[in-house]
């Protein structure tokens, strides 16, 4: 079974080169990077009320505090964000302003944002790959590739017969983000198929009325043979057929061709 999910939105905004007291007396590396994130986080399905605020201090790429609306006050990831917090957390001006902006900033963006990131929807396109891996074992690396879907939220499961694989045979790639706001994943089952072997990769995404699933079915060995003979056969008759035919036009080629009767005297 393969799954992949994400938070419903995320607003951030970024600003670099402003540093609080805590950070002032620090000596900087000779590379650095301070930035602070507000963050609007939309959980599935909650709408504007289940929404929450977040506000991130960063420090050469570690997180050191942190403020979340759903607690009220700031918080110490690391040991440096702790004389923060407390300079903060002792302004009362400062409190309120970051209460505030649950409301100020994320709630009332809500309308702008909720019909692209929340209404969206995009259905996966399906497609399996059969890999032969080992042909003396007939071992087969079926690719159940699910791409272009929106939201992220995907449950993907293998099924042989109608009956769910077990999970150590399956393989998920990391959810991937295609940039358009779309993702794709991949989700590789090791099988060894036997002849009427039905292997389906089954999908359940918010796109889709129901799960939906896409069908390989084993290839028996006397298909093969039928398949090769036929293939064999085709290019006998191309063999006879291909010079045949070259020496039927180079001979009309040669023919001369006899006047028009209303010439001939």
């Amino acid at each position: 079974m393969g799954s992949a999910s994400g938070m419903g939105v995320l607003l951030v905004v970024m600003m670099l080169g402003v540093f609080p007291p805590a950070l002032q007396s620090v000596e900087p590396p000779e590379h650095f990077l301070y930035q602070f994130k507000n963050e609007c986080h939309f959980p599935d399905g909650a709408g504007p009320g289940g929404a929450y605020f977040l506000y991130r201090d960063i420090w050469d790429r570690q997180e050191t505090l942190r403020f979340d609306s759903r607690h009220g006050t700031f918080q110490a990831v690391t040991e440096l964000g702790e004389p923060t917090a407390r300079a903060w957390n002792s302004q009362p001006e400062t409190l309120e302003d970051m209460r505030a902006a649950l409301d100020r900033f994320c709630r009332h963006n809500y309308g702008i944002i909720e019909p692209f990131a929340t209404a969206r929807k995009l259905k996966p396109q399906l497609k399996i790959t059969p890999t032969e891996t080992d042909p003396a074992s007939h071992h087969t690396l079926l690719v159940c590739t699910v791409a272009g879907f929106f939201p992220a939220k995907i449950n993907i499961t293998w099924l042989r017969n109608g009956q769910e694989e077990d999970e150590s045979r399956v393989v998920s790639t990391e959810l991937i983000r295609n940039g358009d706001w779309t993702f794709r994943i991949q989700v590789m089952l090791e099988a060894q198929p036997e002849r009427g072997d039905v292997y389906a990769c089954l999908v359940e995404h918010a796109s889709l009325p129901g799960p939906t699933s896409i069908q390989w079915e084993a290839q028996s060995d006397s298909a093969r043979s039928k398949m090769w003979t036929g293939v064999v056969g085709l290019l006998l008759g191309l063999v006879f057929v291909v010079p045949g035919l070259a020496l039927y036009l180079k001979n009309k080629k040669g023919t001369a061709t006899p006047p028009p009767a209303a010439l001939i005297s």
